[in-house]
């Protein structure tokens, strides 16, 4: 079903070769605007900080298509959808559009042909929202589409997807709430209305989670759930029903990190607990992770969390 790598990397381009790590907040209030770029397979030393978005944003979220990586919302709040090419080595991001509304915490999915942005909230109004919208590939211009609703109102999530479906996970209800959600939406692609359905559950409630995909598995880490998890829960595709399997650990526990990956390895990088601030951290594990605990293999080029990831891996056809 999926091509040979070596074959698809120079028929699509050179952006399957890397990991991307976008925005961000530190202590002392700070806004960071800042793009990392590490290359594939990275086992050792610091990603460089190759450009920057078109601002200084945190709690954004990130798609990519084979040959552009795209930022969108993030805190102020913004509806802002940046876009760089791959592979990115130097200059600022453009501003290429909007989302459907302002909002931040929220998550991204992507297929071959759309990028889809869940959920959120919009600080200024303190809305809370269920909200997917829609952008088709090569997105350069105009706003995004509403196109459905998760299963209900989520911020703080994560999202994977496999060729054929997205899936957004955990998160929490709102800021003032205790609320923490297992839940694992699902929605099939190309997703144009409806409501994604409610298809199972994480091993647990947390929020500030990350989340990665190989061709044949979701893996969602990290989070926050009365204290910081380290937890890496794992489901099959394509997942329907059931509860989700904590397969391993990260190096420590952390939360609002953001995660991307190659054809071979995920990648969880930054994040934040209290009593230990912000990481740089870069955790790695082999596809198809099934026991043990990430390797810590590197780090940003500086401490941030609430943060976000993304890659040129196609889902469809980079994957072996």
């Amino acid at each position: 079903m999926y091509a040979n790598l070596s074959l698809t990397v120079q028929q699509y381009g050179l952006g399957s070769n890397y990991g991307y790590v976008c925005g961000g907040y530190s202590i002392g209030f700070n806004f960071y605007s800042t793009i990392d770029r590490f290359q594939f397979p990275f086992d050792s030393g610091i990603a460089n900080h190759v450009g920057n978005l078109s601002g200084s944003r945190s709690d954004l979220s990130a798609n990519n298509s084979s040959t552009y990586g795209y930022v969108c919302g993030g805190w102020g709040p913004f509806s802002i959808i940046d876009r760089f090419q791959f592979p990115f080595n130097s200059g600022t991001a453009s501003q290429v559009g909007n989302l459907s509304g302002s909002r931040s915490d929220l998550s991204a999915n992507n297929s071959s042909t759309y990028g889809y942005v869940c959920g959120g909230w919009n600080n200024s109004s303190s809305s809370y929202f269920s909200t997917i919208d829609r952008f088709q590939f090569p997105f350069d211009s105009g706003t995004a589409s509403y196109v459905g609703n998760l299963s209900g109102t989520r911020i703080v999530l994560s999202a994977n997807n496999s060729s054929t479906h997205g899936y957004v996970c955990g998160g929490n209800d709102n800021w003032g709430s205790s609320n923490r959600f297992s839940t694992i939406d699902r929605f099939q692609f190309p997703f144009d209305s409806g409501t994604a359905s409610k298809v199972g559950n994480l091993s647990g409630t947390r929020y500030g989670v990350g989340a990665n995909n190989s061709s044949t598995y979701g893996y969602v880490c990290g989070g926050w759930d009365s204290n910081y998890l380290s937890t890496i829960d794992r489901f099959q595709f394509p997942f329907d029903s059931g509860t989700a399997s904590k397969v391993g650990n990260l190096s420590e526990g952390r939360n609002h990190l953001s995660a991307n990956n190659s054809s071979t390895h995920g990648y969880v990088c930054g994040g934040w607990v209290w009593s230990s601030s912000y990481f740089s951290t870069i955790d790695r594990f082999q596809f198809p992770f099934d026991s043990g605990t990430a390797s810590y293999v590197g780090n940003l080029s500086g401490s941030r969390g609430w943060l976000s990831a993304t890659d040129g891996v196609d889902f469809v056809i980079m994957f072996v």
